[in-house]
């Protein structure tokens, strides 16, 4: 559930522009009690550092539908659970007709009744069933649109996770560059650590000038290495979360042990070196040749290209448990969703419908760099940056997080447990009971709840580009 903290840190909006008939003018906010103009659509879309690639978008909507008003905000980050914004302008009657979110906070904020289901609007204007519909898009992110039965909006953009190299590095030191190979498949654990064993460079006090990589660096996250397990969050049958099962208390404590052999304020120490809080974005440990590997998505090829367009790297797979082991990866990404007080009007549908769908996503993704949802611009190599080609192969082996109406309670009880494994300031057992004991007793409000169908089984309507 929505904590207190977060209740009370009401943002509010910023700049906004109009797209109408392909030009852009200001405009604001319609006033508590106004008519709305039922040809208009305000969206709550981009932040404003990608404001011109959502308005590339909204101009060919625009063409296409020249008598529809689309009024956008550029409202603050709606990450990580936070719903103020969107509380505050529900409350107020200020709120938009569709609102550009994290997409795994929709069962929670369904939960909360802070989203509209889109059930009916699809059966209304497309005159097939919400799950003849929704097949559209990739399953795991319309899963994650779902609760109790209905969709709560439609997914725009997704991501994966892989392992950036610095090649030059991997010459230096004279590594096997075959094991960086994606061809090859992935590093076992035991690989990683050899490689790190060989190539990480401590002075005679110890301090790290160079390093393999870092497991709870970027993206490299505590959930990702029990994704990597095979970690079950949550059982149908019982009705509980299961943050304190064998599974999960297996991984904490391997984790621990990574954490005291990379000594951890000796790692630290040295990302306070080379990348200290606050640093520029170029400035980073990765970017400065002294760490090998980076956990993290497809984004940052636009980094690297932006601050460090001489480094030669590579991108691999995840390293896994075992050999023989699959690939994997994970996935995350955004929605556009209707909060309470939309229009839910033909449209505001037919906007919501454009954006996520084929045109919009093929339109937006390429720029950000970002992954489609959308089975056809999947398939379409134009609908995505071609430097991310891997990224995209990689769907075929991504896992998502399960989408519970607990869903932010669990990701902060994975960040909290990963913290405290790091800091060494408690250990594995206590530490996936504390997990279990806040997520499980809210859990048990919902319950019974089953997760979708087929959740975390293979796409079988993804096709990926050949070639």
């Amino acid at each position: 559930m929505i904590d207190r903290r977060t209740l009370i840190r009401a943002l509010g909006a910023g700049a906004s522009v109009t797209i109408a008939g392909g030009s852009i003018v200001s405009c604001t906010n319609r006033p508590v009690g106004d008519e709305r103009d039922p040809n208009s659509v305000v969206l709550w879309g981009l932040g404003a550092a990608d404001a011109d690639k959502e308005a590339k978008v909204l101009e060919a909507f625009s063409e296409q539908n020249p008598d529809v008003k689309v009024k956008v905000s550029q409202v603050p980050s709606n990450g990580e659970g936070d719903a103020s914004s969107v509380i505050t302008a529900i409350r107020g009657r200020t709120g938009p007709d569709l609102y550009w979110m994290d997409r795994f906070n929709a069962p929670q904020f369904a939960s909360l009744g802070l989203l509209e289901p889109i059930d009916d609007l699809i059966e209304e204007h497309e005159g097939v069933s919400p799950e003849e519909f929704m097949s559209g898009w990739i399953n795991f992110a319309t899963d994650e649109l779902r609760y109790d039965g209905q969709y709560y909006g439609l997914p725009t953009s997704t991501d994966t996770r892989a392992m950036y190299v610095n090649m030059d590095l991997v010459d230096e030191a004279g590594l096997d560059p075959a094991l960086f190979d994606p061809d090859n498949g992935p590093m076992t654990y035991d690989q990683l650590w050899e490689v790190n064993d060989s190539f990480n460079v401590q002075d005679e006090r110890g301090t790290y000038e160079r390093v393999t990589w870092i497991p709870w660096d970027d993206q490299a996250k505590m959930i990702m290495w029990a994704m990597a397990a095979g970690v079950p969050f949550y059982d149908d049958q019982s009705g509980h979360v299961l943050l304190d099962s064998p599974e999960m208390l297996a991984v904490a404590k391997m984790y621990a042990g990574w954490i005291d052999r990379l000594d951890f304020p000796r790692m630290d120490a040295f990302k306070a070196t080379y990348q200290p809080p606050n640093a520029p974005p170029a400035q980073t440990s990765f970017f400065s040749d002294r760490q090998l590997l980076q956990i993290t998505n497809p984004g940052a090829v636009r980094s690297l290209a932006d601050y460090k367009p001489d480094m030669n790297y590579a991108v691999t797979h995840l390293p896994v448990p075992a050999d023989g082991d699959d690939p994997f990866s994970w996935s995350g990404g955004f929605a556009l969703a209707m909060p309470k007080g939309s229009s839910m009007s033909k449209p505001a549908w037919e906007l919501l419908k454009f954006y996520a769908g084929y045109e919009g996503q093929k339109i937006l993704m390429p720029p950000l760099t970002g992954i489609p949802t959308n089975l056809e611009t999947i398939a379409d190599p134009e609908g995505w940056d071609p430097r991310i080609e891997f990224f995209v192969e990689l769907l075929d082996v991504t896992r998502s997080r399960p989408p519970l109406p607990v869903g932010t309670k669990l990701w902060d009880a994975m960040e909290t447990m990963q913290g405290s494994l790091t800091q060494a300031s408690d250990t594995p057992e206590n530490l996936v009971k504390e997990a279990q004991h806040y997520v499980d007793p809210t859990m048990q409000q919902f319950v019974p709840f089953s997760l979708p169908e087929g959740f975390g089984d293979k796409d079988p309507n993804l096709k990926l580009p050949q070639g």
